[in-house]
């Protein structure tokens, strides 16, 4: 009876996976300036939509949407070209694919649950490069958005790395959603006898005179009554300012203008007539 022959498919014995095909020195010299080359490549098309979104500013938010898939979709190729130098033929490239699912599978789970989680982000977008967003208990600016993780700087210049995984499974708040500006929330507190429409006034004037505020949007001004060991009364302001990077700088001017204004007018003086905490007075 014949023998019968077997394609070279991988090999498993004991949890040892081989590969199929004849490893030599070339070959992994070939993977090296691949890997080498395709880093150059990422860090240069990083550097020309950088570039090309401060030449052309409408175009910012195109370039940080363009990035990542650029930068993902380069690796994936490295990969695939890597796996075909290792296995030239059909049936030993088939092979490696199968060894290396095999090999992730049983020893990099997490990493390519991360991996898939990067792949749904490209695709359902809740966020791209330049979003102002809050994932779970960080909130700023993203600026990196790979296989692994996406990472994103807080108003304090922290940086922090969130990996895609745990992405899939949380609420993802998007400030901006691909556009420069975003609305910008102020609350300023005061004593609860202060006159409603007063507060009301000097916080809409408060954000109307802000040189970081978009005009074309509207400016709200809203006051409601809060109890926090005192009472007090809330007065929340929202206007829109023109990019969104200025966040932080415009609540902190809306803020130094509306309280400048409460103290001209003695508005807080509420504060400083309330008998001190346990007071029986």
């Amino acid at each position: 009876m014949p023998a019968l022959s077997h394609p070279p498919f991988v090999a498993v014995e004991l949890g040892r996976i081989s590969l199929p095909g004849e490893v030599t020195p070339g070959k992994i010299l070939e993977i090296i300036v691949l890997v080498i080359v395709a880093w150059a490549v990422i860090r240069w098309l990083s550097k020309l939509f950088k570039l090309l979104g401060e030449k052309i500013p409408r175009s910012r938010f195109l370039m940080k949407l363009l990035e990542p898939a650029a930068r993902i979709g380069i690796w994936f190729a490295a990969i695939f070209i890597s796996i075909r130098i290792l296995a030239p033929s059909h049936e030993a490239f088939l092979a490696s694919l199968a060894s290396m699912g095999l090999a992730i599978g049983l020893g990099a789970q997490d990493l390519i649950k991360n991996v898939i989680g990067g792949l749904v982000v490209l695709v359902d977008r809740p966020y791209q490069l330049g979003d102002r967003v809050r994932i779970g208990d960080a909130y700023g600016e993203i600026d990196h958005v790979g296989l692994r993780s996406t990472k994103l700087t807080t108003p304090d210049d922290t940086r922090v790395t969130i990996p895609n995984l745990d992405i899939l499974t949380q609420q993802v708040h998007n400030a901006n959603s691909g556009v420069p500006d975003c609305q910008v929330v102020t609350d300023l507190y005061l004593p609860p006898g202060t006159d409603p429409e007063t507060a009301i006034g000097i916080g809409y004037e408060a954000a109307a005179c802000s040189p970081y505020l978009l005009a074309e949007k509207p400016i709200v001004a809203l006051v409601a009554h809060g109890f926090d060991q005192q009472p007090y009364l809330r007065l929340r302001v929202k206007a829109y300012v023109y990019d969104h990077r200025y966040e932080p700088r415009m609540m902190s001017d809306v803020t130094s203008r509306a309280t400048s204004e409460f103290l001209r007018l003695g508005l807080l003086e509420g504060w400083k007539s309330r008998p001190p905490e346990g007071s029986h007075a």
